[in-house]
């Protein structure tokens, strides 16, 4: 009888030392919930970008996209300055990305683009003209980063879309 209620009290132990992770992690995911992914960018929803099915895109590259004016005043040219530092430090993936202007007047903008797209103002972009777009090589809209963001996490955020994106592009 002693061997018995010896044998169920073993069994009963196993069985508790096997549920105590599972209850405990439980537990730590209701108490302390995890803060999620802490994108930089906005995550824009999948959907073709509104300038990626001209011929002129460049087709199997990541893009980073932003309208262009004559009117560019400084906020503009720190845009543009901010997304060519980005494109450099990528390193070997730079070669990966490239920035397009959309452009907006007809007048001539004395800023280095790779690529220029004329763009009509009454097509308006998915989170509006206050930023720049990363697109990728399908040409579907990904993320939206604000004027003034910080260059230093956007060129982080980017580099890690390219590594872990390495097969699209």
């Amino acid at each position: 009888m002693k061997s018995i209620n010896r044998g169920r009290a073993v069994l009963l132990a196993m069985a508790l030392l096997c549920l105590v992770p599972v209850l405990a992690a439980w537990l730590a995911y209701a108490l302390l919930p995890p803060a999620g992914g802490g994108s930089f960018g906005q995550l824009l929803p999948t959907k073709p970008f509104a300038a990626a099915n001209r011929p002129e895109w460049p087709r199997g590259k990541w893009v980073l996209a932003s309208t262009l004016g004559a009117d560019c005043q400084a906020r503009c040219q720190q845009r543009w300055y901010a997304m060519s530092q980005i494109e450099k430090a990528q390193g070997e993936a730079a070669e990966k990305l490239t920035r397009v202007a959309l452009l907006v007047s007809a007048r001539p903008v004395s800023l280095d683009v790779p690529h220029r797209l004329a763009h009509a103002p009454e097509h308006a972009l998915p989170a509006g003209n206050q930023g720049f777009y990363l697109v990728d090589p399908l040409g579907n809209q990904v993320m939206f980063y604000q004027d003034g963001a910080d260059p230093r996490r956007i060129i982080d955020e980017v580099g890690k879309v390219l590594k872990v994106n390495n097969g699209l592009g």
